[in-house]
């Protein structure tokens, strides 16, 4: 057995970043300081939303998400089976069933017609998702057309998990930004677009 370990990731961290991480550790604010809602300013701008809240993780903010848009025990939460476990769990933490989707083996995205397929069947058995957590997969989106049509078709809040996405468009449009998702998410773990150590927006 070896001591050496495979790097779970790296990182690009310049002189720049240091810099900025030296002056906010030698300033006033080590928590609840100007930092905070400056990057939650700086990714409304980006993306084209109208709000933005960080959290330490974006597991915690697809909790956070699947609270505010009224999840509860005994209700519905279906994604995708490729992908990191919080986007399932949300749905658990909130006393909700989890159900999977297929994938588009193109994309790796979300398959919208297997979820157009999966709603037929569900709107038949009376028992269709609260709500749908459709992960970007590889900075790739889903497709936010079709999805917008089966959201307005069948009612089921959206939840668009952008952890991989964040800086893609859809259509010429930030994700994030204008579309179908009632609630996106981003992370910034050390392996994803941005890092911040842990994080989630």
């Amino acid at each position: 057995m070896s001591d050496t370990f495979i790097p779970y990731g790296r990182q690009s961290i310049d002189e720049n970043d240091i810099a900025a991480v030296l002056a906010t550790l030698q300033s006033e604010f080590l928590t609840q300081g100007p930092k905070v809602p400056a990057f939650e300013q700086a990714l409304c701008a980006r993306c084209d939303a109208t709000h933005a809240v960080a959290v330490n993780s974006a597991t915690s903010a697809l909790h956070i998400a699947c609270l505010a848009l009224g999840l509860k025990p005994g209700g519905l939460l279906w994604t995708v089976p490729n992908t990191f476990v919080a986007s399932a769990n949300c749905g658990l933490y909130c006393g909700a069933e989890v159900d999977f989707v297929d994938i588009d083996p193109q994309t790796w995205c979300l398959s919208t017609q297997s979820l157009a397929d999966k709603l037929e069947k569900a709107a038949r058995a009376k028992r269709l998702p609260d709500i749908v957590v459709a992960v970007d997969f590889a900075g790739q989106p889903c497709d936010r057309d079709a999805l917008a049509d089966l959201k307005a078709h069948y009612g089921f809040r959206l939840i668009a998990d952008a952890a991989h996405a964040l800086g893609a468009q859809w259509r010429g449009q930030p994700v994030g930004g204008a579309g179908p998702a009632d609630i996106t998410v981003f992370s910034f773990h050390p392996v994803k677009i941005i890092a911040t150590g842990e994080g989630g927006m």
